[in-house]
């Protein structure tokens, strides 16, 4: 199409003279610009109709530009008398190979980058735990992921590394199953200690009643009986439940004269 709106405007554009050739220059860069302007339009768009993620369309965007303005300069370059395209690419695909095999890991990155935004393992927003590392997701981008921690330091890791890691999503589900453990001085007060537990969780607010609660005698350690509370509940709520449970709980307990020991809390997921 360029092409061909050229001819029409410069018929013998080889025998140009240098200022001309300039202003053909200048007005290729500008039909590039005018034409870029009304491609991405259309491509965010055909984008917004699809169910791509936005960091998706970013992407896309992007790379569809960097592919573009090469068009354009190649064009620019393809007109120049002095210069032989043909062996400008071959210069391309060589470099383009010998880079490849010296920038594998950048390479790995950002095929990282693109399966993530596709599979989609979590997104803007997410709490996700990648090996030791636990934090909320910033933002994914083609050669970097960005998390920042619960006492908010940033951490960015590669790619490359994210997708070779197992990736646990701990706000993927929408509710969220709490254990919390109580643990009492004498076994003979166990059914009244879970009699109250059970009562704790029915009457929070923050609980949910399907999937039901269940309190269960886990274990008798040498000096204390283990029980265990397991309720349902919002995952944005998760938090917020385990800490009203343990505060009815231990004023129940108080109340009831029952003696505790240490207590371990943990969280899972609805699959």
């Amino acid at each position: 199409m360029m092409e061909f709106l050229l001819e029409k405007l410069f018929p013998d554009s080889k025998n140009l003279p240098i200022w001309a050739e300039a202003a053909e220059f200048a007005l290729i860069l500008l039909i590039g610009w005018l034409m870029w302007k009304v491609m991405r339009v259309m491509v965010r768009k055909v984008l917004a109709k699809s169910t791509l993620d936005d960091a998706v369309h970013i992407l896309i965007i992007r790379v569809v530009s960097i592919v573009w303005w090469i068009l354009i300069l190649l064009v620019i370059i393809s007109k120049l008398d002095f210069i032989n395209i043909a062996p400008i690419l071959t210069v391309i695909g060589t470099g383009g190979a010998v880079a490849a095999i010296a920038m594998k890991d950048g390479l790995s990155n950002v095929a990282g980058g693109f399966t993530m935004l596709f599979t989609k393992p979590f997104t803007a927003g997410d709490e996700i735990e990648i090996g030791d590392t636990a934090g909320i997701v910033d933002h994914i981008d083609l050669l970097t992921t960005q998390l920042h921690t619960y006492d908010n330091k940033v951490v960015i890791i590669p790619n490359g590394t994210v997708t070779t890691s197992v990736i646990i999503n701990t706000t993927k589900r929408d509710i969220r199953r709490v254990n919390v453990e109580f643990s009492i001085a004498d076994e003979r007060q166990s059914e009244r200690a879970k009699d109250i537990i059970y009562q704790a969780v029915k009457g929070g607010k923050l609980f949910l009643k399907d999937p039901s609660p269940k309190v269960l005698f886990k274990r008798d350690d040498a000096y204390t009986a283990v029980l265990n509370a397991g309720a349902w509940c919002r995952t944005e709520d998760r938090f917020a439940a385990v800490e009203y449970l343990r505060e009815e709980v231990k004023k129940a307990f108080e109340a009831e004269n029952i003696e505790t020991g240490y207590r371990r809390t943990d969280v899972s997921t609805l699959r």
